[in-house]
């Protein structure tokens, strides 16, 4: 039974597909908004990645938080890419006192997660420049195998380098472990493992594995209770002209769930021009190789603690 202060593990999806957003009667069921995750643990809100799907989190997010004297949020970018990045500048959580945001991604092209997140909201691209902003923001330049923790009672996080010592799960721990890849072009993308009473998750998306599945990556998943998994493709499309683009199959995704024994695997970042019923298919398909397999669809719930 889950003690008071690990009363939740909680994954909610707000966006869902890749490359652009598709709002339209096609994508009603799976959603038409970008990649955006938001990870409850315990009294900790996480989120991965600030497409599209950030707008509508940011919205609930202040409407939970009526009460509250201050809302801590940290935000994991994978990479820059724009379908997950867009809905930064319209997350709202941003414009209030009461916001303290810590927010973490790799350096790329030379820059850093500040210098490559603050031009997206700051003139002559956006007319409110984030820098004035009322919310208090700390920016991470994360490296490959860093370590994030926040320790029993502290709403501030911690990072380390990675030391295998830290495999050994420490009562009270939220961990976020970052891996970086170089499958997606043209810089590589950061794939995130959250660690949470006893419980693992992992975010993997926008890899490729064309060449077959890196051991290493294999041993970063390793066990985890649920892997999101980057499944843009079907193999079809996949093998007459989407190789190179920096995403998976269905067979990929699979692939990498059974090699690391994973226990459930979600389907993610979805092709922006396949309609519900085609993702239906590539989810019945995966579920005739591993069985315990979802297709991820916005509003979806995970409650790892259940």
């Amino acid at each position: 039974m889950a003690t008071v202060e690990h009363s939740r593990f909680l994954l909610r999806f707000w966006g869902v597909r890749g490359s652009y957003p598709t709002p339209g009667s096609h994508t009603l069921r799976h959603g038409g908004n970008t990649a955006c995750v938001e990870v409850q643990a315990g009294s900790h809100t996480l989120i991965f990645d600030a497409g599209s799907g950030i707008i509508g989190l940011g919205k609930d997010l202040m409407q939970a938080a009526k009460k509250q004297t201050h809302l801590n949020i940290a935000l994991f970018i994978t990479h820059a890419h724009g379908d997950h990045l867009v809905g930064f500048p319209f997350f709202t959580p941003l414009f209030d006192p009461r916001t303290n945001i810590h927010l973490f991604g790799p350096r790329l092209a030379g820059q850093d997660i500040e210098q490559i997140v603050t031009p997206l909201m700051s003139p002559p691209y956006f007319p409110v420049d984030v820098r004035q902003l009322p919310s208090q923001r700390t920016f991470h330049t994360i490296r490959d195998e860093n370590y994030i923790i926040w320790p029993s009672g502290n709403s501030e996080p911690e990072i380390y380098e990675y030391k295998k010592r830290m495999d050994i799960a420490l009562d009270g721990e939220l961990r976020v472990r970052a891996k970086f890849t170089r499958s997606h072009p043209l810089n590589g993308a950061i794939v995130y493992r959250i660690e949470y009473a006893d419980r693992c998750v992992v975010y993997a998306t926008d890899v490729e594995w064309r060449d077959g599945y890196e051991q290493e990556f294999l041993d970063f998943v390793e066990g985890a209770d649920v892997l999101i998994h980057d499944a843009q493709y079907t193999a079809t499309d996949y093998q007459q002209v989407k190789q190179g683009y920096g995403h998976s199959t269905v067979s990929m995704a699979v692939g990498v769930a059974a090699a690391a024994h994973v226990r459930q695997l979600i389907l993610f970042h979805h092709e922006p021009t396949y309609d519900d019923n085609l993702l239906d298919t590539m989810e019945k398909e995966a579920r005739a190789h591993f069985r315990h397999t979802r297709s991820a669809c916005e509003g979806m719930e995970i409650d790892l603690l259940a």
